[in-house]
């Protein structure tokens, strides 16, 4: 079973994974935060969830799935908005799946893919 973790924010963000422990990979999607409707501003990353549930089905069990909602869309939009300088994050779009510590993403449209996403998930290395 896939062990889920939800953060709102930068700070908060980097906080849970310096607290994060995981005895095996840990994926992050970075998401527009929530509306008061409960669904994100950016509609691509509304578009994106289910194919994105779909994927962690295949996912092993000791995967630790976090989702991290950066911001508003203003403070997403900012050019200065440090989930798109900070070099561990280096976002340039959202939705964004990475698997964390490595170069491994899916950007955008790519999180359409449920392949993708199971392969970004079936990851030996």
């Amino acid at each position: 079973m896939v062990v889920e973790h939800h953060v709102e924010g930068y700070e908060p963000f980097f906080k849970f994974m310096e607290d994060l422990k995981p005895q095996g990979q840990v994926i992050v999607l970075y998401s527009g935060s929530k509306l008061p409707s409960g669904h994100s501003w950016c509609p691509d990353c509304v578009e994106a969830e289910p194919f994105i549930e779909k994927g962690l089905k295949a996912a092993p069990e000791n995967v630790h799935f976090v989702h991290v909602d950066v911001g508003d869309r203003a403070f997403w939009k900012d050019h200065n908005c440090p989930f798109r300088s900070n070099p561990k994050t280096k976002l340039n779009v959202l939705p964004t799946l990475s698997l964390w510590g490595t170069q491994k993403r899916l950007e955008g449209d790519q999180c359409l893919d449920v392949g993708l996403i199971e392969m970004l998930l079936d990851e030996d290395d």
